[in-house]
């Protein structure tokens, strides 16, 4: 059995880029209520107004629900650097070494 190795600065690397995915799905989040407020509001029209308004609100909802998942996902990034320390000095963990 192999021992799980943490290296320190590819979990600086890692939090970095989950803190830039969550900015820019939130972004990408916002957009799409835009769009959808756009749309709503204009002129426009017809079955193509419809079908596009349909398309926008399923990638508005797939982003509010992407944004909440990559939250969780940044913030057990964040906590991986606690975790470790709080880990090797589990009971559990002190038990499985003296097997």
């Amino acid at each position: 059995m192999e021992d799980v190795v943490i290296n320190e600065n590819k979990l600086s690397e890692a939090k970095q880029l989950a803190s830039r995915i969550e900015r820019n799905v939130k972004r990408t989040h916002m957009y799409a209520e835009t769009l959808i407020s756009t749309v709503v509001s204009s002129e426009w029209k017809g079955e193509s107004r419809d079908a596009f308004l349909s398309y926008i609100e399923i990638i508005e909802q797939y982003h509010a629900e992407l944004t909440e998942s990559v939250k969780l996902q940044t913030k057990a990034i964040r906590n991986l650097e606690n975790y470790i320390n709080e880990f090797s000095q589990d009971n559990r963990v002190r038990r499985m070494r003296n097997i």
